[in-house]
């Protein structure tokens, strides 16, 4: 048993369990920031949380237009989200965690955003990168820590810093970085690397 920090990274649209490793370096950036005391160790969570089936999966997990065409004909998105609040009792169980995280990208930022409302009881530090967000979102707890994230050649930039706005008018405690970049990985293993850094290490208790 294990009493410590959870972090749950959410992929994109398109993405699988091994995206935040595969192309996002993950668990590489993690160990380097703990190995030169820059981030607390923490439980690293990467669950799968594509909307389709695996066997109808587009075969290009790159493809993000594809994807896009058909997201309207998907409706799993609220059962994913409810399976991780699953997932986050089931790992502080396990694990006795002490303070959880979640971060996500793209339309991940959405449902991690979405969970963190979900679950304010256990989540306390919310990292969005890139994020696809709806209109009038907003967090549920003022309490919580949340970190925006946008690129400046970002096609979904406008969406974060509409939340930005949106948050900042009503008074919520967060960051907002802008970082010169796209819509792809290396923008977000720059996010993931700074939220690390400068967010998770010092998660808020309660």
């Amino acid at each position: 048993m294990v009493n410590g920090k959870c972090l749950y990274l959410i992929h994109g649209i398109n993405g699988y369990e091994g995206s935040w490793q595969d192309k996002g370096d993950a668990i590489d950036t993690l160990e380097a920031l703990i190995a030169t005391g820059r981030c607390e160790p923490v439980i690293l969570i990467m669950p799968d949380c594509n909307k389709w089936p695996f066997k109808q999966r587009p075969i290009d997990h790159g493809n993000l237009w594809k994807c896009v065409t058909h997201y309207g004909k998907l409706t799993h998105e609220h059962v994913l989200e409810y399976a991780i609040s699953d997932l986050i009792d089931h790992i502080d169980t396990t694990y006795q965690v002490s303070d959880c995280a979640i971060a996500g990208l793209s339309d991940g930022a959405r449902m991690a955003a979405n969970v963190a409302n979900l679950r304010p009881d256990r989540i306390r530090t919310v990292g969005l990168f890139s994020p696809v967000l709806h209109k009038d979102q907003l967090p549920k707890d003022s309490t919580q820590h949340y970190s925006v994230y946008v690129g400046t050649k970002d096609i979904f930039a406008p969406s974060g810093k509409r939340f930005h706005r949106r948050i900042s008018r009503a008074g919520y405690t967060h960051r907002f970085v802008h970082f010169h970049g796209n819509h792809n990985w290396h923008m977000w293993r720059l996010c993931l690397s700074d939220f690390l850094e400068n967010s998770l290490k010092n998660q808020p208790k309660d």
